[in-house]
């Protein structure tokens, strides 16, 4: 008898952590489907604002934001989209994972979540700048500001190269690590294009210096909501995986206490039989 009173208890804690599961599983799919309504409009937008800014950068010669293909960098500034809390499968550690594949000895982090923050304090590299105020409420407002931050590091010669490394939606199932370099902008990497060219005054050059923080902004919103969504996503499916795991060990387990707790009392009635025998 005494397995039934470990069993029983494990079968009880089982029972707990899947109701939770479950819950967060819930939370996860009200979460997704409220930040799901952004993303359409912000592939949109993002998709207007590249090809606009590709006719303006066709047609500049000459930029500070500007470079060749053969451009090499000697020191990145890696911003890095995590989540502020767990439970959300390989979402974190496939974006870290990548940075670590391509980081040089002086590049530094620009770490958005709190997940990122810890991650890579654990791994004594440099952060420059870090934020934490990141989730499904995020705004255009806060995308400014960040983009505001990056364009100040680069333009003062900071960093060579600014790239963001995020989390891209396929579908409710796939996500995709991806890097996107920020600064410089290589004009062969620009592949959104106006079917006639525009014509600028009073000239591209001008108009791109001016205008840069709507490209930069642009980059920054709609990689963060592709993150929060794939953030949503990547929980729902973990804390449903999580559920199902539990449901099929309380299974196990009950059908473990039954066998064990029928034996018992078959033993019981058996030396009850055979003590009555024994008696008379």
């Amino acid at each position: 008898m005494p397995n039934l009173s470990g069993l029983k208890t494990e079968i009880s804690s089982v029972r707990n952590i899947s109701k939770i599961t479950n819950a967060m599983q819930l939370v996860a799919s009200a979460k997704l489907r409220k930040i799901s309504k952004k993303v359409i409009d912000t592939h949109n937008y993002v998709s207007e604002v590249y090809s606009l800014f590709n006719d303006i950068i066709r047609q500049t010669d000459k930029s500070v934001f500007l470079k060749e293909s053969n451009f090499k960098a000697n020191k990145t500034l890696w911003v890095v989209i995590n989540s502020n809390l767990g439970l959300c499968g390989g979402y974190n550690s496939n974006v870290n994972k990548l940075v670590l594949q391509n980081l040089k000895l002086e590049d530094e982090i620009f770490a958005i979540g709190s997940k990122a923050v810890s991650f890579f304090r654990s791994k004594k590299i440099k952060i420059k700048n870090q934020i934490t105020d990141i989730d499904i409420s995020f705004t255009n407002k806060k995308a400014r500001s960040i983009s505001n931050d990056l364009l100040d590091v680069y333009i003062n010669h900071e960093f060579d190269e600014i790239k963001i490394v995020y989390t891209k939606f396929i579908n409710n199932v796939t996500f995709e690590p991806t890097i996107i370099r920020i600064f410089p902008i290589i004009k062969l990497e620009n592949k959104f294009k106006h079917s006639q060219s525009l014509i600028f005054e009073p000239d591209a050059e001008q108009i791109l210096n001016s205008t840069i923080l709507i490209y930069v902004n642009a980059i920054i919103y709609g990689t963060i909501i592709e993150s929060q969504v794939s953030e949503q996503a990547s929980r729902r499916t973990a804390m449903e995986n999580a559920t199902n795991n539990g449901k099929n060990l309380e299974q196990t387990l009950s059908l473990k206490y039954n066998r064990q707790r029928q034996g018992a009392i078959t033993q019981e009635i058996s030396e009850i039989v055979s003590g009555a025998n024994n008696k008379s």
